[in-house]
């Protein structure tokens, strides 16, 4: 069954998260995907003792890989010959590298003006941060994800510990692209996409990390965060949300508390949550029901009373939860030059144009010769532009 980006060509001159991971995304939704790598390979592939880092592997999957030198002018020609024939181009240089190395939007759609050229950056081509350099946590701190994660038990503010903004950038980026492809089919041409980790990461945040301030008037909701909630069990913890009257009905029937069902009060959220107190005696009554139950009897109870709730899982004890195991989510599978390797698969599924879970990782360059043979190089032609350190 072929996805649906079959037939589209993308040339991935990206590195790291955030453009890697859209162009995975695409890859496995059946588009074709060559990915240029410096020679050696980047950062993500070549940081610590694997030889397949994790990171780089959950990100590069089904990609063909070339290894070429963009900073010598003969490197550059390389990818403008093959931007020439690609539906989509993907770049996350710093603002101005591609220009100085000639391979930006211009000079690509001079070539190819069928092109969607998607540009990645951190902050923005323009404003007083363009020039900076970013990591995850930078923009996790810039749009008040970092400040938002404070509870009563940990009342100071912490980082998400993963790559949020860049896996919510990639995201973007992959959904921009198959947008501007359908543009395209209608008659709207290439087009340049430029998108700001910034702006994704923000985008993606506000629907509930900003409700509060979504008033301008001043009328402050509650955010869904402050209704999240992390609690002991008897052996472990779990966690649970409560946003109904029916969610707070079904936790005092499972902590088996009837004095605080039989009372509107303790049973309407806006009524609970508008008297300190009141919410006070409700937190300390679920603290010691919850604390006297096992995890698994929690969630088997809370399940029956329809109150949303989960155990708290370790990573390791998340591969074998049988929702899990029945969704087939987790691949396992052995790299021809690598130990095993274990893998999320692609999402959801499709009556028509199934996405595949593609295992293969090419090494660094791997498929150089096979892609300079598809430009009408001979093996000749193409030693000496290895030899030249041109490509590797």
């Amino acid at each position: 069954m072929a996805g649906p980006m079959a037939g589209v060509s993308i040339l991935d001159l990206s590195q790291v998260v955030a453009g890697p991971l859209a162009t995975q995304i695409l890859s496995e939704q059946g588009a074709d995907v060559i990915k240029v790598e410096p020679i050696g390979g980047e950062l993500t592939r070549t940081t610590g003792p694997d030889h397949i880092r994790g990171l780089y592997a959950n990100c590069n999957r089904g990609k063909r890989c070339i290894g070429v030198n963009v900073t010598i002018a003969a490197g550059a020609e390389l990818v403008l010959d093959l931007a020439e024939r690609a539906d989509v181009v993907v770049q996350n240089f710093r603002p101005g590298v591609v220009e100085r190395l000639g391979i930006d939007y211009e000079a690509v759609c001079a070539r190819n003006p069928e092109v969607i050229y998607a540009s990645v950056t951190g902050f923005g081509t323009t404003g007083p941060y363009r020039q900076r350099a970013v990591l995850d946590p930078v923009i996790q701190g810039l749009t008040g994800m970092v400040h938002s994660q404070v509870s009563e038990a940990l009342p100071f503010p912490d980082l998400m510990r993963t790559l949020v903004a860049d896996k919510a950038t990639a995201h973007t980026v992959a959904q921009s692209i198959t947008a501007a492809l359908f543009a395209s089919s209608q008659g709207a041409g290439g087009q340049h996409i430029e998108l700001a980790m910034l702006d994704a990461a923000l985008s993606w945040f506000w629907p509930d990390g900003m409700a509060d301030l979504t008033h301008t008037s001043g009328l402050r909701v509650h955010r869904p965060q402050d209704l999240y909630q992390l609690i002991d069990t008897a052996d472990s913890q779990v966690v649970y949300y409560m946003a109904t009257a029916s969610h707070l009905e079904g936790m005092w029937r499972v902590i088996g508390r009837d004095d605080l069902l039989a009372d509107d009060n303790y049973c309407k959220p806006g009524k609970l949550t508008a008297e300190p107190e009141r919410a006070e005696i409700a937190m300390t009554a679920i603290r010691i029901g919850l604390a006297a139950m096992t995890t698994a009897d929690v969630v088997e109870k809370m399940a029956e009373h329809s109150v949303p709730c989960g155990p708290v899982l370790t990573r390791e004890q998340v591969l074998s939860d049988p929702q899990v195991v029945n969704n087939g989510m987790i691949h396992e599978w052995n790299h021809p030059t690598a130990e095993g390797l274990r893998q999320a698969g692609p999402p959801g599924f499709w009556s028509a144009t199934q996405p595949e879970f593609i295992p293969q990782i090419a090494l660094a360059g791997e498929h150089t010769d096979d892609v300079l043979h598809e430009l009408g190089h001979d093996d000749a032609t193409i030693a000496a532009l290895r030899d030249k350190g041109i490509v590797g």
